[in-house]
């Protein structure tokens, strides 16, 4: 028979990196424990499983007829990907694992009570995260916002732990400790971690460990959620490195003209160039705003985050006919996801799409006379810049495995997500 609710198996995943983040075509490895402090435990199969999902709110607006509205928001979560690893299963379906009470250790750490398993696995799934909003109305001249939820699945990867010879064998566990190891590939196509895992839109990763079909989450504070990005490498697309330019005006005749030395950037690296300014009339310039912006869409849903702003220090309160200045900036040494664009999943199609843009934005005097130039470009993760770390390293000197949120969100949720187990049970 399977675990049930019994609350006498405990079971806790520890990953061998603190800082849970990690490249495509890397392994996940880690620990499982499991502890039966009570019984015997009998399973066909332990596994563990990595879950990439997406969380997201719609909003539904209804009324009630006498002028009032009322707004529902609606939590969906989606896992995208899924990537199971069998810690242990048994020969057969008519035989089980069995574990007397006991501590058992497969280097991923589970504590199990009395239950019956024959498999145990660890998966890894990943999910993507996302809200849409529903507007309706009562009839009677009201109306009201529901905000849906949306988790969508799109990748799976599952390492069995610990297996029983055959279906008709259980795994028995005694009370203890139990811990088993396990790896489990990345595929090199996978979107990047997107938001903190409770935030909408999202993509995230993380493990859960399966016994005879039915998940656990780690006993831990929290699930183990990890921090993936694909391997982008500029040298892989030469375009990128090359020169482009870009020119704009305005009202007033002011003439913006520039050239960028390249437009793929790795964190902590400069952006380089050289900016024009013809003004004929001689207006006032005030200054050059230097902006990078975070685009990206996750479902339905989309956001635009200020990474950064700066000015330009050598155009200020200017009134040359002619200006020209080379200009050399700084991308912070901060963890960015890459530029990527992913379309697939399991069930359903899934897409992610992350990319940035450098806007130049020239404050002139008067009304309605300033104007921008926005250029896109491309993030990437390798080759990395000297001196400065590569990520790997930037992410060891985090105190929290969460990837942050440099700035907020141009386009705000209200609403704060409920719990996320109430609403996964109402998910179809």
């Amino acid at each position: 028979m399977g675990c049930g609710s019994s609350n006498k198996i405990t079971i806790i995943i520890n990953l061998d990196r603190n800082n849970s983040f990690y490249y495509t075509g890397e392994y996940v490895n880690g620990n499982v424990q499991l502890n039966i402090m009570d019984g015997e435990l009998a399973a066909s199969e332990i596994c563990i499983k990595l879950i990439g999902e997406i969380g997201y709110t719609t909003s539904r607006t209804g009324s009630d007829g006498r002028g009032h509205t009322n707004t529902q928001t609606q939590y969906h979560h989606i896992p995208f990907y899924s990537s199971e690893f069998t810690i242990a299963q048994s020969a057969n379906e008519q035989q089980q694992l069995v574990y007397d009470q006991g501590k058992y250790s497969w280097p991923f750490q589970i504590f199990l009570t009395e239950d019956l398993a024959s498999e145990i696995c660890i998966k890894l799934i990943g999910e993507i995260g996302y809200t849409t909003s529903r507007t309706g109305s009562d009839g009677r001249g009201h109306t009201n916002t529901q905000t849906q939820y949306h988790h969508i699945p799109f990748y799976s990867s599952e390492f069995t732990i610990a297996q029983s010879a055959n279906e008709q064998q259980q795994l028995v566990y005694d009370q203890g400790k139990y811990s088993w190891p396990f790896q489990i590939f990345l595929t090199e196509d996978l979107p990047p971690t997107i938001n903190d895992h409770r935030s909408y839109p999202r993509v995230r990763y993380y493990l859960q460990v399966i016994l005879d079909k039915i998940s656990y989450r780690s006993n831990t504070k929290e699930t183990p959620y990890l921090n993936i990005f694909p391997r982008v490498n500029l040298l892989q697309n030469p375009q990128c490195l090359i020169s482009t330019t870009f020119n704009n005006k305005n009202k007033k005749d002011v003439i913006l003209k520039g050239t960028l030395n390249k437009s793929g950037i790795i964190p902590g690296e400069s952006i380089t160039g050289t900016l024009e300014i013809e003004n004929p009339r001689k207006v006032l310039i005030k200054c050059i705003y230097v902006t990078l912006f975070q685009n990206y869409e996750i479902g339905s849903d989309s956001r635009r985050l200020k990474i950064f702003e700066t000015t330009l220090p050598e155009i200020v309160n200017l009134k040359n006919e002619q200006i020209r200045e080379p200009f050399s900036i700084i991308i912070p040494p901060n963890i960015l996801p890459p530029s990527y664009k992913f379309n697939g999943g399991l069930q359903a199609i899934v897409n992610v799409h992350i990319h940035y843009l450098i806007k130049f934005e020239v404050i002139v005097e008067g009304i309605f006379c300033d104007f921008h130039v926005d250029i896109p470009i491309i993030l990437g993760t390798e080759p990395n810049p000297d001196p400065y770390p590569d990520q790997q390293q930037i992410f060891n000197s985090l105190n929290t495995p969460d990837v942050p949120n440099y700035e907020q969100s141009e386009f705000k949720d209200n609403d704060p997500p409920p719990d996320y187990d109430s609403v996964v049970l109402n998910v179809e």
